[in-house]
């Protein structure tokens, strides 16, 4: 089976580590940037540089846009830059998924309006977050393979019962997924008009019946926790 062909723009550290975790899966991965030390930074032999004119719809064609690339991550550190190349990627092939970074305040609608399917917006992550995005195992695999749609592995919404044991308690006690092999990204605040809630941004938010759990992790996990939800009950 042929590899699939992914496209990174930009050289910063974040294309780097990227890189190199995608790079223990079975992707053709090439890296494109004018810095030409970038690649030097990597050890994996397994990763191609290339050296082009990103603004040159021809030499993007050549890298296989519109032809054997599935996705791109456009990862300048300019939102200009990453906005070029996002239309002209799509004008070339309407198809390609692209995953691109915001990189200043309130970008991310023009990245969204340029074609981005995806776009990580760090000013409303923390910067744990993104750390733990990064450099956890189990986080990067389940990012990819949410991206690249490889297994049953989901993002989903879990309601807090009344009478739930979760009901009341505070997010930062309630250790809920450490008997779960899965991630929590927070919390639908149901009372602060559907608010989200990052995990680690508001440990004391206190739980209440209909809040929303948002998890993501294997199908057959999540159900055994909205089983388990539903099913132990708080003391009285």
């Amino acid at each position: 089976m042929k590899k699939k062909k992914i496209l990174l723009f930009g050289c910063n550290p974040l294309v780097i580590e990227v890189a190199g975790q995608l790079s223990k899966g079975d992707w053709d991965i090439t890296i494109v940037s004018h810095d030409g030390d970038c690649v030097k930074r990597l050890d994996d032999k397994n990763i191609t540089f290339k050296d082009i004119d990103y603004t040159d719809d021809e030499q993007l064609r050549v890298l296989g846009i519109n032809k054997d690339v599935g996705i791109i991550f456009s990862f300048f550190e300019e939102d200009a830059k990453n906005v070029y190349l996002i239309i002209s990627a799509k004008n070339i092939d309407p198809d390609v998924l692209i995953i691109t970074l915001s990189q200043s305040l309130n970008s991310s609608d023009k990245l969204r309006a340029a074609g981005a399917d995806k776009v990580i917006d760090p000013y409303k992550i923390s910067g744990r977050k993104i750390f733990n995005m990064i450099k956890k195992p189990l986080i990067t695999e389940t990012i990819e393979h949410i991206v690249f749609g490889q297994s049953a592995i989901n993002l989903a919404e879990i309601e807090i019962k009344a009478d739930s044991f979760l009901d009341g308690q505070k997010l930062g006690e309630a250790q809920l997924l450490q008997n779960y092999n899965l991630i929590l990204l927070g919390v639908v605040n149901r009372e602060l008009g559907d608010e989200f809630i990052f995990s680690l941004s508001d440990i004391d938010h206190k739980l209440d019946s209909r809040d929303l759990l948002v998890v993501i992790g294997a199908t057959d996990e999540i159900e055994r926790l909205k089983k388990d939800i539903s099913c132990q009950q708080k003391n009285h």
